[in-house]
């Protein structure tokens, strides 16, 4: 695992490379275990240390080293036999052992055991070709000086991010946004359109980015980047992922065990490592689950890790942790939070994140994260399991649509008693959307597009709504909707969203987070089976994967999980304290901070801010970003 930075130019300077030498310096916290860097001048190679003098290159690839397979001998960047083809990477490669064997009876030759040297030979073999045989988490950046090319890749599910960009006639890559921003790379102004989809669903879904000339890869998207062509603006072509589970199940009785089977073989194959593993234990039925699947095949039981506030009472999600890991007898490390907490966690993040996020869960993440990061380099956690099996209130939407079209004011209500008016408010949004994609785009928003618009005028932000959801959906109608749905979710919001959040948030602390639910196996099995298992026809949420669930785990676990999943209980996972949490983490004049800006309509801020709820959450988070970011770049480009 580590963080990568480079750039390929047309014209190669010292102050460019200096960029790229200071953007992978930006990206230490992700590998501090060593950084190198790759330099090509008129096709001579060089490998360097960070503290290099910066000579011009028409290349530049850095990587920061995260050590945790072939210690000894897995440092970036690595090349084949003949130095034609080098590789900075992020990431696992989960079946790099298959692929090596299949690689070696062809005729290549490994110099180390690191997973990163498959990306080296499998181009060498299969090129593009390569990319859809990977069962992993990653993003990489592949230099081949034989087609004088830089190729960038992304996971298929988003789990490891990448961004790209251009400025004058250089393109750069980075792991982080803050990173290539704080070097200089990153020089576009904000982008308005970029800030609409921010406001909709909290995020900045891909390829956007918050800077204009600055984009993030797609999942399961790569760009090629000719040398000739550096500094023109990417185009992504996506691939699709041949991996896939082997069971073939036929009934409810045979999903229900595929599911189990096909998770447990999931985090089995994550086990790979040459350091300890940890895993992130928040007591509810997904972290459980993995947890027991790790004590099942490791040699000592993993260290667990938990957090919680005390203003939960009961609730207390370090308290649920615990009852967790005395049922599955393994060690846990559990903190308890006071509410103030959260505004610290909150505010020390912030001048870190390169994009706006209204993402909750971030602080608490950041700090499990900082406890597991004393200790260990790796914790396994139960992310993508609610996006994949119906998890969260969104999907019952979807699921009862139909029935709510007949009895709109009955859904509304029930919408209301189980979801507050947040929820009831997106049940009457969906029912009156005109189609389809219209449909996803209000079970998605947090802030209805018309609003945004009276918030950023001069565009649509439903068009630009659409077009997100529609790089997902189908083109024509699906056989099941709600299928068609999760498939999206797991391919915007949670790539763009939680995974971003979760990627940067451990790296920070050096951490990597391995996720058993996205194993390409697990989701190719759990995409082909019908929605009917995944929420009931009353809204029982991951229906099957609770039986399974609990077929799996011991007796003392099942009752208190299955509860868990009950349409009207409250989705829990590392949650922040019950209250507004953004409302005293952000800065004291939210709207003068967002008319600074010059973006937003002054009315429109002062409305939304007072109606609360989901629209204030988001502006209050792009307030505390934009306070922290833009008056700093605003002040550098003042002093230059």
């Amino acid at each position: 695992m580590c963080g990568i930075a480079g750039l390929a130019t047309n014209s190669p300077d010292a102050a460019r490379t200096a960029q790229a030498f200071a953007a992978t310096r930006a990206l230490h916290h992700r590998g501090p275990d060593g950084i190198r860097l790759l330099t090509v001048a008129d096709g001579a190679v060089d490998v360097l240390g960070i503290d290099a003098e910066p000579k011009p290159a028409d290349i530049v690839a850095g990587s920061c080293r995260l050590s945790i397979i072939d210690l000894a001998g897995g440092d970036q960047p690595i090349a084949n036999e003949r130095s034609t083809v080098w590789v900075t990477y992020n990431g696992e490669i989960y079946n790099h052992l298959e692929l090596r064997r299949e690689l070696e009876a062809r005729g290549h030759h490994f110099r180390t055991h690191a997973d990163t040297e498959v990306l080296v030979h499998g181009w060498e073999e299969w090129a593009i070709d390569l990319f859809p045989r990977l069962n992993g988490i990653f993003a990489f950046a592949i230099v081949d000086l034989t087609r004088r090319e830089v190729m960038l890749g992304r996971d298929p599910l988003g789990v490891k991010p990448l961004y790209v960009g251009t400025s004058e006639d250089t393109t750069w890559w980075s792991s982080e946004l803050a990173a290539a921003s704080d070097a200089g790379l990153a020089d576009g102004p904000l982008s308005s359109d970029a800030i609409r989809l921010f406001l909709t669903f909290r995020f900045v879904p891909s390829p956007s980015s918050v800077r204009e000339r600055a984009w993030k890869l797609p999942p399961g998207a790569f760009v090629r980047i000719p040398l000739g062509e550096a500094g023109q603006s990417p185009q992504f072509e996506s691939y699709t992922p041949s991996i896939r589970s082997q069971l073939e199940p036929r009934n409810k009785d045979e999903w229900r065990d595929a599911l189990g089977a096909e998770l447990e073989a999931a985090v089995t194959r994550q086990l790979m490592s040459d350091v300890p593993l940890a895993s992130l234990l928040s007591g509810g039925v997904d972290s459980t689950l993995t947890t027991h699947f790790m004590q099942a095949h490791l040699a000592t039981a993993p260290e667990s890790f938990a957090i919680g506030f005390s203003s939960d009472g009961a609730e207390n999600e370090a308290l649920q942790a615990a009852v967790a890991a005395n049922e599955l007898d393994v060690p846990l490390h559990a903190r308890v939070l006071e509410d103030g907490d959260y505004a610290r966690e909150w505010s020390a993040l912030v001048p870190r994140f390169g994009e706006p996020t209204a993402n909750t869960s971030s602080a608490m993440l950041h700090a499990i994260c900082a406890d597991v990061g004393r200790t260990h380099k790796v914790a396994l956690c139960g992310q993508g399991a609610d996006e994949l099996l119906g998890g969260y209130p969104r999907h019952v939407a979807e699921r009862v649509y139909r029935l709510g079209r007949r009895a709109p004011a009955l859904a509304g209500l029930a919408a209301s008693r189980f979801f507050g008016e947040d929820g009831a408010e997106r049940m009457r949004r969906l029912l009156a959307a005109g189609d389809r994609l219209d449909r996803y785009v209000e079970i998605f928003a947090h802030v209805p597009p018309s609003e945004v618009d009276a918030l950023i005028p001069g565009g649509s932000t439903h068009e630009l709504a659409r077009g997100v959801v529609a790089r997902w959906a189908s083109s024509e109608p699906p056989e099941d909707a709600l299928n068609e749905l999760l498939r999206v979710d797991a391919r915007m919001s949670l790539a763009d969203d939680l995974l971003m959040v979760a990627d940067l948030c451990s790296m920070y602390e050096s951490v990597e987070l391995r996720v058993p639910f996205l194993d390409l196996a697990f989701v190719e099995l759990v995409e082909r089976m019908p929605s009917r298992y995944k929420i009931g026809a009353l809204g029982a949420r991951k229906r099957l994967y609770g039986e399974a669930a609990a077929a799996r785990l011991p007796a003392a676990s099942r009752a208190r999980l299955e509860a868990s999943l009950r349409p009207w209980r409250r989705k829990r996972g590392f949650s922040p304290p019950r209250g507004n949490p953004f409302l005293s983490a952000t800065a004291d004049d939210p709207g003068r901070q967002l008319g600074e800006s010059g973006l937003f309509r002054d009315d429109a801020v002062a409305r939304a801010l007072n109606r609360g709820g989901r629209r204030r959450d988001v502006l209050l988070a792009f307030a505390s970003w934009f306070s922290a970011h833009e008056p700093a770049r605003a002040a550098a480009r003042a002093s230059t």
